[in-house]
């Protein structure tokens, strides 16, 4: 089973990506569901690569992330 850190207030934090940074992520927002590469996390976003395209998400749209 895949780690899996579910974000129910309080919010996310950097530390706790950390041991993602790197690898292929499954993110989920309210609003989206997609699959990349966490590149970096700094005090409020997280940076991925999605297919080629940069992405940056505030860590309070985050609602779970986990190892693809």
């Amino acid at each position: 089973m895949r780690p899996s850190i579910a974000v129910d207030r309080p919010l996310l934090t950097p530390q706790a990506l950390r041991h993602l940074l790197g690898n292929d992520v499954v993110v989920r927002t309210a609003a989206t569901l997609w699959r990349g590469r966490l590149l970096s996390c700094v005090k409020d976003s997280a940076w991925f690569v999605v297919d080629d395209d940069d992405v940056v998400v505030q860590l309070d749209q985050i609602r779970s992330i986990r190892a693809a």
